[in-house]
């Protein structure tokens, strides 16, 4: 039987070679061409030098802002997150299906067995070997089948082009939705520590507050002040003591965003009360065409517009006939003691063309489906593109803005402090009335809080233009 398959391999071989090397039919992927800005015109504290000091790598963009809890957070996350791990099962099927299309290049090929008996009758049509008389007798066939569909016009071809064009989609989309996770991680921990820091200043007021109230109490009982001014200051602390309960209602929920990020249910997970003392980082930001490699969303969006042009190859392969090849070669005996002689060898080799004539526009609309697919892909892309640009304009103005109106309310504060130690000394001299002193300390809360505020919103605008960056970008390869 050996020899028998070499042979039939053989032939089959023969069949193929003239024909593995049929056209292509459709149009080949050409990267969309964009408008790119020379520079970003956005200014801020980031540098457009590549060769930063700073440089980010992708796996851990996160540390150039030195926090070692942040650290340990975005390396759990990375770990255990949902998001994450539903985004490596799509890359998963999607290498499942690009394998599945490549398979299509090879023959398929099988082999089958079987035994059975079987009584004719006497009278049946065409009975002249038994000559008249009925017959009964056993059928052993013992095969080897192959059947190959020949990619003269490409395509198997194009659709392998589109499965992996598909598949490298999924891993920048994979690359995508972990940077997203470990942008939220980050946003979430600034914010809570912007919480931690505003809680400190809210504990800070109210120890200032309670010693007012004491002060007002002390004058009022000595005959010096009135009932009215110590009501104002009990008023003032019982608002500010509200206040920092709503921002424990924050800081909670802070959390439960955290431990949700890390893949951990919100039950016992605790972050310590920290303020966060940190600057902004240098962030080197590049140049606009940059971000044509870097962000993963263009990426996928650029593979999405591969995958699109090959499938209106596809398209077309449908209109030219479909090429195949089929063979049988084995063994049939009605006795298993001599199912192996040679004179029990069976074989052959057939060759079909199949060929539309009419299809009812099927085949027409079929390519215009797949050109508006692809028509949809490009303008995705170049949306993508334009969107990109804006999100990092955005964030560099927001960081610039942010720096001067941090150095602004870094004087109103100042100020605030200034006019409320006057205005208690002036209070405790029987100039003033209360009242100016529970405006005074009002600004302050309020002047002191903006700037925590601020200082929050600095660090969270700069995990943003990281991510919108693309993250970090050093070692990482697109297609």
């Amino acid at each position: 039987m050996h020899i028998i398959h070499r042979k039939f391999v053989a032939a089959v071989a023969s069949a193929l070679i003239p024909l593995l090397a049929g056209c292509v039919v459709g149009p080949n992927y050409k990267k969309p061409v964009v408008p790119v800005p020379p520079a970003f015109t956005g200014s801020s504290s980031a540098s457009q030098d590549k060769t930063s000091q700073n440089p980010i790598a992708y796996t851990d963009w996160w540390k150039i802002f030195h926090d070692p809890v942040l650290n340990d957070l975005e390396s759990q996350a990375d770990a255990a997150n949902r998001d994450i791990k539903i985004a490596v099962a799509h890359v998963d099927e999607a290498a499942a299906v690009t394998k599945a299309t490549r398979s299509q290049l090879f023959p398929t090929v099988g082999t089958g067995v079987s035994a059975f008996r079987a009584r004719e009758a006497r009278n049946r049509p065409n009975n002249g070997n038994t000559e008249g008389k009925a017959a009964t007798y056993n059928d052993i066939p013992l095969s080897l089948f192959a059947s190959y569909e020949i990619d003269a016009w490409g395509r198997v071809r194009r659709s392998i082009e589109s499965s992996s064009a598909t598949q490298e989609a999924t891993e920048a989309d994979l690359r995508f939705v972990t940077l997203s996770v470990e942008a939220d991680v980050a946003v979430n921990y600034y914010n809570l520590r912007e919480t931690d820091q505003e809680l400190i200043i809210l504990d800070n007021t109210i120890e200032t507050l309670r010693q007012s109230v004491d002060l007002t109490t002390s004058l009022f009982h000595q005959g010096l002040s009135s009932e009215l001014e110590v009501k104002q200051a009990q008023t003032l602390l019982d608002q500010t003591i509200s206040q920092k309960q709503a921002l424990e209602i924050q800081r909670a929920q802070l959390e439960h965003g955290l431990a949700v990020l890390l893949g951990r249910t919100a039950e016992g997970f605790t972050l310590p009360k920290s303020p966060n003392d940190a600057a902004p980082p240098q962030i080197p930001i590049g140049l606009p065409a940059d971000l044509l490699e870097r962000r993963p969303d263009i990426v996928e969006a650029d593979r999405d517009v591969a995958a699109a042009t090959a499938q209106i190859g596809v398209a077309k392969a449908a209109y030219f006939p479909q090429l195949s090849l089929t063979g049988l070669a084995g063994y049939e005996s009605s006795n298993a003691a001599t199912l192996f002689n040679w004179q029990n060898t069976i074989a052959s080799l057939g060759a079909s063309a199949v060929a539309p004539i009419f299809t009812g526009g099927r085949l027409k609309a079929g390519v215009e489906q797949a050109q508006a697919a692809y028509k949809q892909s490009l303008a995705q892309y170049e949306k993508t593109v334009l969107v990109a640009y804006q999100e990092t304009e955005d964030q560099l103005s927001a960081l610039q803005f942010l720096g001067e109106q941090s150095q602004s309310q870094g004087r109103a504060v100042l100020e605030a402090r200034d006019t409320q130690d006057i205005a208690i000394s002036r209070y405790k001299g029987g100039l003033v009335s209360y009242l100016d002193v529970v405006f005074a300390e009002q600004s302050v809360l309020a002047n002191e809080r903006t700037e925590a505020q601020i200082s929050g919103e600095q660090m969270v605008a700069s995990v943003v233009l990281i991510k919108t960056l693309g993250g970090g970008w050093n070692g990482t390869k697109t297609p």
